[in-house]
């Protein structure tokens, strides 16, 4: 089979085929839309306007707005979401009984639409029957009206929370996956020299796991940059007035609400570009170890 290179093609081609239709092709014609004013969704005649859109990006406030948002909630991402993964990973590596269980229920909430989590935070937040109030009352508290929008710290708290918390189980398993390769030996001789938990994990696992924590934190970074689901539904267009908006949220919102294609499509660009820029700071700062 080996020998037979054109049994590679056969099974190459198609995918080639499907990147190139679905991927490859909008995103030129995304970029090629972002030097274009649209007057509709359906306008077969946009009027080129060069690097209007781009310029007007970057004097935009809610685009401003949207863009502090996003790094904001990347650096979150990567303190709490990536963090609690790992100390999930290693806690759960270090057991044998429940490992299982531990497992599946980590990872649960991906399974678990965006749409459905989002409605059911919204839940949560409601101010007349929602599971937060309710504990509130319990406890002789009074209610919350928990999406205030003179309260906007905590109106973005509430927002990023399920995002973090949603992709925390995928992240986790990424680590366990990783650890549970790492050489027996070489950690039974750790523990024979004396070496502690803490010492085994700060010196041994984590340096180990160097090239995997590379991986998942471009995955991370990458996976905010686009994040649209779960805040649109908490907080539609940016309540209040576009101040919660991210850059995927924005985008949706010029596209489809707003009806202005072009800078949508700058947008977009914009989002790729830097996706690129920050996994190509993260892979320079983790730099791949072969030995490991």
């Amino acid at each position: 089979m080996y020998k037979k290179k054109w049994i590679a093609y056969v099974m190459i081609i198609p995918m080639l085929v499907f990147l190139s239709v679905f991927l490859l092709y909008p995103f030129w014609v995304n970029i090629k839309n972002s030097f274009y004013k649209f007057e509709s969704m359906l306008d077969k005649n946009p009027v080129f306007i060069g690097l209007d859109n781009y310029k007007t990006m970057f004097t935009d406030k809610v685009f401003l707005g949207s863009f502090i948002n996003t790094l904001i909630l990347i650096g979150l991402v990567l303190i709490f979401q990536v963090g609690i993964a790992l100390i999930l990973a290693l806690l759960v590596n270090s057991i044998t009984k429940f490992n299982s269980f531990f497992k599946v229920t980590f990872f649960m909430p991906i399974v678990v639409s965006a749409t459905a989590l989002g409605l059911m935070f919204n839940l949560f937040y409601d101010y007349n029957y929602g599971m937060f109030n309710q504990i509130l009352l319990i406890i002789g508290r009074e209610k919350i009206f928990w999406k205030d929008p003179q309260n906007l710290n905590r109106l973005f708290t509430l927002i990023v929370s399920p995002v973090i918390w949603q992709y925390i189980g995928f992240y986790f398993v990424i680590f366990l996956t990783g650890l549970s390769g790492l050489s027996k030996e070489i950690l039974d001789a750790a523990e024979i020299d004396g070496c502690s938990g803490l010492q085994k994990v700060r010196y041994i696992q984590i340096p180990m796991i160097k090239n995997i924590t590379r991986i998942v934190i471009v995955l991370g970074i990458t996976g905010t940059l686009k994040v649209f689901d779960l805040p649109y539904i908490i907080s539609p267009n940016g309540y209040p007035n576009g101040k919660t908006h991210f850059l995927g949220t924005y985008m949706y919102d010029k596209a489809f609400n707003s009806v202005d294609i072009g800078y949508a499509a700058g947008f977009a660009v914009f989002i790729v570009i830097a996706g690129i820029l920050f996994s190509f700071i993260s892979n320079m700062i983790f730099r791949q170890d072969h030995d490991l």
